[in-house]
């Protein structure tokens, strides 16, 4: 696609960091234990000083201010199911962050201190952005004004639902298209988003005018209200639909290539939204809506909802709707006065100052919001903390293994967490955890000690001191991580405690494989934190714990750690069953196998309760059975009832699909919540929607005769054993591709019996742990270091850095740098491609399969990722797998504008198959090889060539152009595809990726250039990258073949860039015989 096409196109992508809306909430999450030491004991020795992500030294902590800390009461945690981010600041300087603004330091230090005893709980206090952080950048540099963001927050009982307008002007003379950045927080599940120009035009740069208080109270938040309330303020509103995700990706790249406007919204990890957006018309503003539900957050005996104001706006207002239970206080941060109404009490905020909004329900009394679909009936869900007697486990394992994350999501706030709960763990467990180490890891893992050493003060507080020197970079290798901790030398069996957010960005991304590598190993059981910081992956921690017999606790403020940190002695019950009167299909988010005392469940069911219903529970211990009751209290009707219902219907089939897929496609679109099977998707027009079979469907007669419950409990019956086998996984995939919409994917039979034949290990790819040699801050530079802590990353400068560290220290290092990029832009198909690209050029083939792997996941229908896989399996030795992925790329008809990939890719399967044929490689299926290599070998049409150049690019609709100049000045490039000395040039691919190709049979002696030629890129941006993988084989098909591969970034408004030059010179005697010739027939 040229650029001046491009120029033309009306394009919104959203790629949505979302964690599966409500599947691991309470279920898994328990509350600390009653039984632990007494909440005003001093703190201990050595206990940890803040971690300072900026200081090569931290300033030794202060005993008194730990122990008056310490002496505040801890109440028993209620394990708030998915709990939103804690407020950043909190009207009150961080007390675990070292560098306090002095501003902040006065302020706190003018009020009076509240007496020992007496503090209320709150969440964490944070340094970094919270939630709704938003920017609209126009290049890798630039950004947009966000001039505005108006905010309606509805609050039900223990539910919220938000709705964000958010205005951006563009106030440059050119049309761009830009890229909206918005981070959510933890738990946050979208249901509506749409995109148009603010029709209220305004001059200069005043902000544009909010919808005033009395309207905002009036205005709801169904997708046709929020529609309806704002038809004076937008103008050509498109607004997005649920649709199968597959069929949402394919029609949003085709529709971006007839240049209309698509937007699509997909999962792709925890809490984090990258949208482009285009046009964004010079001198316009344009109104962005999006609207999300939300849990609020329980700390102690209340509950609370905290939105975090974002930052660098022109303008914002925040309007409360809240409907508390009766006889409940209600308490805003700052203060306001209610305008109460029949049933609701209205709070508005205009341009308020500091960080953060915070309302707070005391103590309420217990509540379940009630409502009727329609199409489908009636919905009720709760929050439920059913108590009954807290009893000791069983004595654990006398040692420990911590594994702490130390990527950048825990720079610095979790760090912080993780500080203090480990110090907290050790020291109120003395008696029980007689021995610890810890592994580090990021997209790497490091031992603290070789093996486990004695738990007492001394080691400790050597522990807090090394790692509070620990540099906090790089993505996060969950994977990799649980399998180094199964190898921990020096104890027999040993539990596992996880501080982490649980967000694998890095490697092996499902966490039913990861609890399966881990079966017959040390590992016994695994303990989970979840600290309410945005970013957490709270499905991933439950399902960890769940399959390993531990237990996922909230820790959402400082106050619970305390009780946090022996939780794990408390008997957890088995959940037997459960019903409530009046209700049925009863659902508990996260699909909880154990409670324990105090936890709190959330359940979801369908049906009008009955009046004074409880929720009943039968639960078994090793003393018997038992019924406890638990009260649902006052039913609040809300719409959040029904997708509440839904968000935990969801998640509980989506964990299990593929089996599920079907019916996860029926609940996710029905109950409008984005996530592993469906997205929201925008087109410019209905026969846009008709064109690709995207028609609305109702499954409201799906949903009512198949209760989510049975869906769950008859696929664990016929499938549980196939759940986190690599190689089912892989057979399930490989068999849907025919029905997956645009890939057009016909698998020979043959090679399908093949893969039969594999054994489970062939499909299983772990990267070897990567090598690196430092990990002291002090040895990254300062404007790094900086950039790092504030969690605003400069590709430039991280390239840079890397470059640095590759040279100085080694490729692991260096990859462990460009890996922090990945960290905080996951779902980034361009740079995951990237990275992945730079990985192979490192000679890290194992750590770029896993970043493919998650581009062909999302985007089934661009061969180029096939065989990006392929080469990298090739590279790892994995002939077995590497075949499956050539075999997909061969047996797809694939789109046009991949000009003559069949061709390219048949070559290096020859290649590949003459190797495992050679025995240079080994392979399960060596019958099958035999009989595949003459028939590629036909279809390459080559056995052998002097010279071969490829070329791929990581970027879509950008025309990189092959020159290859020989030594006699012909240049082969696509206005002269075939030289005079033989040379041949694939065809030309001007729509992005490649890839292309040139072969020279005979080739003359000389210097041959090789060069690629940026003719065309994305001009809408104001700025952009582009990288070219360029891989030459010399003397290819022949025992010389020699192979040469490097990675270019080319320069934007730089026209040439040169790649590699190869220099051919005679050689005595005949040429090299074919392989093909030497195997014989």
């Amino acid at each position: 696609m040229t650029s001046r096409a491009r120029a033309l196109l009306v394009l919104l992508a959203l790629f949505t960091t979302l964690a599966p809306s409500a599947g691991g909430c309470g279920g898994a999450s328990a509350p600390p234990s009653m039984a632990d030491a007494p909440a005003g004991a001093p703190a201990a020795e050595g206990a940890p000083a803040p971690y300072d992500s900026t200081e090569a030294e931290s300033a030794a902590p202060s005993r008194g201010a730990e122990a008056e800390e310490a002496s505040a009461p801890s109440p028993m945690a209620q394990a708030a199911p998915r709990a939103p981010a804690a407020a950043p600041g909190g009207g009150a300087a961080p007390r675990v962050v070292a560098d306090e603004k002095a501003g902040a330091k006065e302020e706190a230090a003018a009020k009076p201190k509240p007496a020992a005893g007496s503090a209320e709980a709150t969440t964490w206090k944070r340094a970094e952005s919270g939630a709704h952080a938003v920017r609209v950048e126009i290049g890798d540099h630039e950004a947009l004004p966000v001039r505005s963001v108006q905010t309606k927050v509805a609050i039900d009982g223990s539910m919220a639902r938000v709705v964000l307008d958010i205005v951006v002007k563009n106030n440059r003379a050119q049309t761009y298209e830009g890229t909206l950045k918005l981070r959510l927080p933890v738990g946050a599940s979208p249901y509506y988003f749409a995109f148009g120009q603010d029709a209220m035009a305004i001059a200069g740069d005043a902000a544009p005018a909010f919808f005033p208080a009395e309207r905002a109270r009036g205005m709801g938040s169904d997708p046709l209200e929020i529609r309806r309330a704002r038809q004076d303020a937008w103008q050509g509103v498109k607004e997005a639909r649920m649709v199968p995700k597959e069929k949402a990706a394919l029609a949003y790249t085709q529709t971006v290539r007839r240049n209309v406007d698509p937007a699509l919204l997909e999962w792709a990890g925890p809490n984090v939204f990258n949208t482009r957006v285009f046009p964004l018309v010079a001198g316009k503003s344009h109104r962005i809506v999006l609207g999300y539900d939300v849990p609020l957050t329980r700390i102690g005996e209340d509950l609370e909802y905290s939105f975090d104001l974002p930052e660098n706006v022109g303008s914002k207002a925040i309007d409360f709707a809240v409907a508390a239970p009766q006889g409940a206080a209600v308490e805003v941060t700052p203060k306001s006065q209610p305008f109460s109404g029949p049933d609701k009490r209205f709070y508005r905020f205009d341009d308020p100052s500091g960080k953060t909004v915070t309302l707070r329900i005391k103590k309420p009394a217990s509540t379940h919001l009630v409502a009727t679909d329609a199409a489908t009936g009636p919905y009720f869900t709760a929050d439920i903390a059913p108590q009954f007697p807290a009893t000791a486990a069983a004595k654990g394992e006398e040692a420990a293994l911590f594994l702490v994350d130390t990527s950048l999501s825990s720079n610095p706030d979790r760090m912080n967490v993780w500080l203090k709960l480990l110090d907290a763990i050790l020291t109120n467990n003395e008696d029980s955890i007689k021995r610890y180490n810890v592994l580090f890891f990021n997209v790497e893992q490091s031992f603290w000690k070789p093996r486990f050493v004695t738990n007492d003060a001394a080691s400790r507080k050597e522990l807090q001191a090394f790692a509070a020197n620990l540099a906090l970079e790089g993505a996060t290798d969950l994977g990799a991580a649980l399998g180094r901790a199964a190898s921990a030398q020096g104890a027999p069996q040993y539990d596992v405690f996880l501080l982490s957010d649980g967000a694998a960005t890095w490697g092996e991304p499902d966490a039913q494989t990861m609890t399966r590598r881990l079966q017959k190993t040390a590992v016994r059981s695994i303990y989970a934190y979840q600290t309410g910081l945005a970013g957490t992956d709270v499905d991933a921690l439950t399902r960890l714990t769940r399959e390993t017999g531990g237990a996922l606790f909230s820790v959402t403020g400082d106050a619970e750690v305390q009780k946090a940190s022996t939780a794990h002695k408390s008997r957890p019950f088995r959940l037997v069953s459960a019903k409530v009167s009046g209700g049925a299909d009863i659902l508990f988010a996260g699909r909880p196998r154990f409670v324990f005392p105090g936890q709190t469940l959330r359940v979801a069911g369908r049906g009008t309760p009955d009046k004074d219903a409880a929720l009943e529970l039968t639960l078994e211990s090793g003393s018997g059975t038992q019924v406890v009751k638990a009260p649902l209290g006052q039913a609040i009707t809300s719409p959040l009832a029904i997708r509440g219902y839904g968000q935990i219907a969801v998640a509980q089939i989506e964990e299990l699909a593929p089996a599920t897929e079907v019916m996860a496609k029926a609940y996710s679109i029905h109950f409008r919540v984005p996530g592993k099977t469906s997205s929201l998707l925008m087109l410019e027009s209905e026969a846009d929607y008709q064109r690709f079979g995207i028609v609305p469907e109702d499954f409201a007669r799906t949903i009512k005769s198949a209760a989510a419950s049975r869906v769950v409990e008859d696929t664990l019956a016929l499938s549980a054993s196939a759940l986190g086998n690599p190689k089912a996984t892989f057979l399930r995939w490989i068999d849907g591709l025919p029905q997956t919409p645009g890939v057009n994917v016909a698998v020979p039979t043959g090679f399908r019996r093949a893969l039969d034949q594999m054994p489970e290990e062939s499909f299983r790819v772990d990267a070897a742990p990567l090598v690196v040699k430092s990990r002291d801050k002090k040895s990254i530079p300062a404007p790094v270091l900086a950039d790092l802590a504030a969690h605003k990353l400069d590709y430039d400068r991280m390239a840079t850095e890397a470059e640095r560290r590759r040279r100085s220290l080694g490729p692991g290092d260096a990859l462990k740098a460009l890996s922090s990029l990945v960290e905080e832009n996951p779902g980034d198909a361009v740079l995951a491609r990237d990275i992945g690209v730079t990985a192979m050029s490192f000679g890290l083939p194992a750590d770029a399969f896993h970043l493919f792997r998650r581009v062909a996941a999302s985007r089934p229908y661009e061969p180029q990722t096939y065989r990006a896989m392929a080469q990298t399996l090739a590279r790892l030795g994995r002939a077995d797998l590497a075949m499956a992925y050539f075999e997909v790329g061969l047996a797809g008809r694939w789109d046009a504008r991949f000009g003559e990939f069949r061709k390219i890719l048949a070559l290096e399967y020859f290649d590949l198959l003459q190797r495992a044929a050679r025995g240079d490689m080994k392979t399960s299926i060596p019958e099958y090889v035999k009989s595949r290599l003459p028939q590629v070998a036909r279809e390459t049409q080559l056995k052998s060539a002097d010279l071969v150049v490829m070329i791929t690019w990581n970027t879509d609709a950008t025309d990189i152009d092959l020159h290859v100049t020989e030594p006699s000045g012909d240049v082969c490039y696509y206005g002269n595809r075939q030289t005079q000395i033989g040379g041949q040039l694939t065809l030309d691919v001007t729509q992005g990726y490649g890839p292309e190709m040139y072969v020279l049979k005979n080739a003359r002696d000389g210097r041959y250039k090789i060069q690629a030629h940026y003719f065309a890129s994305d001009r809408n941006r104001a700025s952009t990258r582009t990288k070219v993988q360029v891989i030459v084989f010399e003397d290819f098909g022949t025992s010389a073949q020699k192979a040469t591969e490097k990675v270019v970034t080319l320069e934007y408004g730089k026209q040439k860039h040169d790649l590699i030059e190869v220099l051919r010179k005679a050689r005595p005697g005949q040429k090299p015989k074919s392989t093909l010739e030497i195997a014989g027939p």
